[in-house]
């Protein structure tokens, strides 16, 4: 059986470019996130917003290589990096106070991951 991988230009161009970062900086995380993101849609995980709450403090910077949904409550400020969400979920972070970006500028802006958690 042929492993096509995702269809999508964008999600395909996604996946290359996190490849690329992992080995440039040698950081394994990217590679981690590629794996995730490469998976079929419907084996990606799905993470509300009530796990982030639990799992993270004030200030931290989670990625979701899948989608993220508005079940649960935050109270603290956080930075999602996300490969989609919903409109719900994306109104609950911003009004904690939070924050809602997608991977690619995650990647930009912290090239060598540090202090980057991954909530599957």
């Amino acid at each position: 059986m042929v492993r096509a991988g995702p269809t999508d230009p964008n999600t395909r161009a996604l996946i290359n470019a996190l490849r690329k970062i992992s080995t440039k900086h040698n950081v394994g995380i990217w590679k981690r996130v590629a794996e995730l993101v490469a998976r079929p849609a419907r084996k990606r995980p799905t993470v509300n917003v009530g796990k982030i709450a639990r799992h993270t403090n004030a200030g931290d910077v989670v990625i979701v290589p899948g989608k993220v949904l508005a079940s649960g409550t935050i109270a603290h400020k956080v930075t999602v990096a996300a490969l989609n969400a919903s409109a719900a979920a994306r109104s609950v972070i911003v009004d904690a106070g939070g924050s809602l970006i997608s991977i690619d500028e995650l990647l930009t802006k912290t090239p060598k991951g540090t202090d980057v958690t991954i909530i599957t």
